[in-house]
């Protein structure tokens, strides 16, 4: 009597830890953080990985599998790659990796933390921001551009009257810088602007 006390308790107990775990497993995912959407799918970071799902919510696949924290996914605007920024080498730094997966490849080296933003419209590079001194105020982070294949970094040019990245253009006949057309600025209200 007591072997089949027994042999049902082990089998109830089993039997509730496989539909526990299957349960488990279905349960929906939460704190999904990070999201990018692009073409019918969604990038996001969970559990300090990578993730892609269609916009449905299936086809759910982990494109990074690493101990470090990985946030801040970006979608190339042609769809081909994901940006995203990585502690694998004990600050974030900038990574990119093919939308469909594979190995991800590093893009900045430097000892700051660099953050993912965005790309350039072409997705040649990658728009990613730090706090490394460049700007008018020392700590302040500020935006970076580096190409999507490798190469160094350069800051966008930014008005820090309006504190948005700007795209100054010399003028051809001069040295001189003409400012953007826009809302003038306090700095470059004197300044006459060309729009075209």
């Amino acid at each position: 009597m007591v072997r089949r006390a027994l042999l049902g308790t082990v089998f109830t107990v089993g039997l509730a830890l496989t539909l526990g775990a299957t349960s488990l497993s279905a349960a929906p995912v939460k704190l999904a953080r990070h999201p990018d959407y692009n073409a019918g799918k969604i990038t996001f970071s969970y559990l300090g990985d990578i993730w892609t799902a269609s916009e449905d919510g299936s086809n759910v696949r982990r494109i990074t599998d690493n101990r470090a924290r990985e946030v801040y996914p970006r979608f190339s605007p042609d769809g081909k790659w994901i940006a995203f920024s990585s502690n694998r080498y004990g600050n974030s730094d900038v990574f990119v990796v093919p939308a469909g997966g594979g190995t991800p490849r590093r893009l900045t080296y430097h000892t700051g933390n660099d953050e993912v933003v965005g790309w350039t419209r072409d997705s040649q590079n990658v728009i990613f921001r730090a706090a490394r001194g460049d700007g008018a105020f020392p700590n302040v982070a500020v935006l970076y551009q580096i190409p999507a294949a490798g190469g160094m970094e350069k800051p966008l040019p930014l008005d820090w009257a309006t504190g948005r990245a700007t795209r100054p253009t010399a003028s051809p006949w001069s040295s001189t810088v003409i400012p953007p057309c826009g809302p003038a600025s306090t700095i470059a209200a004197a300044t006459p602007r060309t729009c075209g």
